[in-house]
């Protein structure tokens, strides 16, 4: 189950994506131009990105261009969707840095088993990612061993921890939804969103002089800034 947003500028088209892509249990967002677009990438905790090439105001081209120099969404798996698309178009698609490429023509089932099979590359990637240490200020996050070291300082985290803090750095600098981080960090559990709170705090106790990188977004959830010039007031 992953988040994936429809940048697709005919409704009709959307619609049917998103009623398939519901079917096999994903959260699905829609978009219509590329402003709609980058909302969603800065509001949310999206996995995913389908995106027409056809996409209006900011073009999808122009769009998928701009999410690859982006140090934020660089690594977001976008499938990109082009009416016919002939040899330049795929070259084109690719050398944007899209992770695959369908046909408008190629049957709803087809995308969704591209969608499944991109995620489950992306999740490999992360995988392995996740093995080597992370820097996060002045502390170094090992997700293998669920450490952080400081300064040769080791502090040991929770498995509930540990997955918390790896959802955040998959996305620095976005804005997290507490609905968003129970379902990736909490799955199934019978808890409610005062567990995350509670959660957070803890983790920031652990986190010492880098505790401000975790910061509350007021009404909202949680974001995590990798920037060591992030404003050092004291996390809510």
């Amino acid at each position: 189950m992953a988040h994936v947003l429809i940048a697709e500028p005919k409704r009709t088209v959307a619609e049917a994506i998103r009623d398939v892509l519901s079917n096999a249990h994903h959260t699905v967002t829609l978009a219509r131009s590329g402003a709609e677009v980058w909302d969603a990438l800065s509001e949310g905790a999206i996995e995913l990105l389908v995106l027409s090439l056809e996409l209006r105001g900011n073009r999808g081209k122009e769009l998928l261009r701009r999410i690859r120099g982006s140090s934020t969404h660089r690594r977001l798996p976008v499938i990109a969707r082009c009416e016919a698309p002939d040899e330049i178009d795929r070259v084109l698609a690719f050398e944007l840095g899209a992770d695959d490429l369908v046909s408008a023509q190629s049957s709803l089932r087809e995308l969704a088993l591209r969608v499944r099979a991109v995620l489950r590359r992306a999740n490999g990637r992360r995988k392995r990612r996740d093995r080597d240490p992370i820097a996060l200020g002045s502390l170094e996050f090992r997700p293998a061993s669920r450490e952080l070291h400081d300064s040769g300082i080791r502090t040991q985290l929770t498995p509930i921890e540990t997955r918390l803090l790896a959802t955040l750095v998959e996305r620095p600098d976005q804005v997290w939804r507490r609905e968003e981080l129970l379902l990736r960090v909490w799955a199934q559990m019978d808890v409610d969103q005062r567990t995350v709170d509670s959660q957070v705090r803890r983790l920031r106790g652990k986190m010492g002089n880098a505790a401000h990188l975790l910061e509350t977004v007021r009404g909202v959830g949680y974001r995590l800034r990798t920037d060591r010039q992030a404003a050092q007031s004291p996390p809510d």
